[in-house]
């Protein structure tokens, strides 16, 4: 019995259909990208409304109005920068939420882990 009998191609198509990601889940996917980009924008607002006021991290003025840039509203590039850390911040909560939730399950290719042999003692 060779791989090309019709069993071994049933198991491999069987076998496939459950590697597969069901497109609901690609759709939250798109929309939680959205959405913590979302998230980053008004964090990085309310962040340099509030550090304006309260002086948390200090700013330079060539920070908030770059040279090489006049054209951007005040803020621009801090704001865009917040956000991003903000978001890589956000992305990482979420992926280790989601481990502690729904953790790696073996398949069936996997090796199970090795048994450590107790050491006698002298």
């Amino acid at each position: 019995m060779g791989r090309d009998s019709w069993r071994a191609r049933q198991h491999d198509f069987e076998r496939e259909e459950r590697r597969r990601v069901h497109p609901a889940w690609r759709g939250v996917g798109c929309l939680l990208l959205v959405i913590l980009g979302i998230g980053g924008y008004l964090f990085s607002n309310w962040f340099l409304i509030n550090n304006s006021f309260y002086g948390w991290v200090y700013l330079p003025p060539q920070v908030l109005l770059p040279s090489f840039a006049p054209w951007l509203p005040a803020g621009a590039l801090v704001s865009l920068a917040v956000g991003f850390i903000f978001v890589i911040f956000a992305y990482l909560f979420l992926s280790i939420a989601y481990s502690f939730v729904f953790p790696e399950k073996r398949g069936e290719f996997d090796v199970p882990p090795l048994k450590r042999e107790r050491r006698r003692k002298r």
